[in-house]
């Protein structure tokens, strides 16, 4: 099941929107690409042409460790980041702007904390459950994301981030969605985003005092 916006499959057909879906998580191969979305390399052919066609879609690298051919690596395209709204930043950027001059950093910092917070709601349940709860309150946020079991803990890892606009020039937006996390789970949270041309939002939860 595809964790990209609904609206996405409307635009661009539901087999595309798979495409893109995969390829937010990481850069993959036609056979790779065919054999997660279950349909054949011709058909995977075909849909990274259009997708190409409409600058969305990229072959970035080669790769030579497949037994026989190499075979060519596909990526989105820079332009793929316009399939996911960030209206929202020069919005958001005048206004840490203006909290900046008038508040100081650290408040500001703290003020996004606490929006983080107060945008939660506080789930129940088991450590997975409230972890559930967490990565879907950020996905109806805009964001693409699965959860992953760690030995002590959990990690939600984001692949598109609904703040990237931002937060590549002000990393303390990270801080919000950390303690939307935090709040959600009632959990010890580390934010571990990674921030650049596509952010990728990620968090370490760890329930010291809960049973796993």
């Amino acid at each position: 099941m595809s964790d990209s916006p609904p609206w996405l499959d409307r635009l661009i057909g539901d087999t595309r929107q798979q495409v893109i879906d995969l390829l937010l998580r990481a850069d993959r191969t036609i056979p790779e690409i065919a054999d997660e979305i279950g349909v054949s390399t011709n058909a995977i052919r075909g849909h990274l042409a259009a997708l190409e066609r409409d600058h969305l879609v990229v072959q970035s690298d080669t790769r030579r460790d497949t037994g026989g051919k190499p075979a060519a690596v596909y990526s989105l395209a820079p332009a793929a980041d316009a399939l996911f709204p960030k209206a929202y930043a020069t919005v958001l950027e005048q206004l840490l702007q203006l909290l900046d001059e008038r508040e100081g950093p650290d408040r500001v910092r703290d003020t996004l904390a606490l929006v983080g917070a107060r945008a939660a709601h506080p789930a129940e349940g088991s450590s997975e459950d409230r972890v559930e709860a967490a990565a879907e309150a950020l996905r109806s946020l805009g964001g693409t994301v699965e959860v992953r079991r760690r030995d002590d803990g959990w990690t939600i890892q984001g692949f598109a981030c609904p703040l990237s606009a931002i937060t590549a020039r002000d990393p303390r937006v990270c801080g919000l969605a950390e303690s939307l996390v935090r709040t959600t789970t009632g959990a010890d949270v580390v934010e571990v985003c990674e921030r650049g041309l596509r952010s990728k939002c990620g968090f370490t939860i760890t329930f010291p005092d809960t049973p796993v």
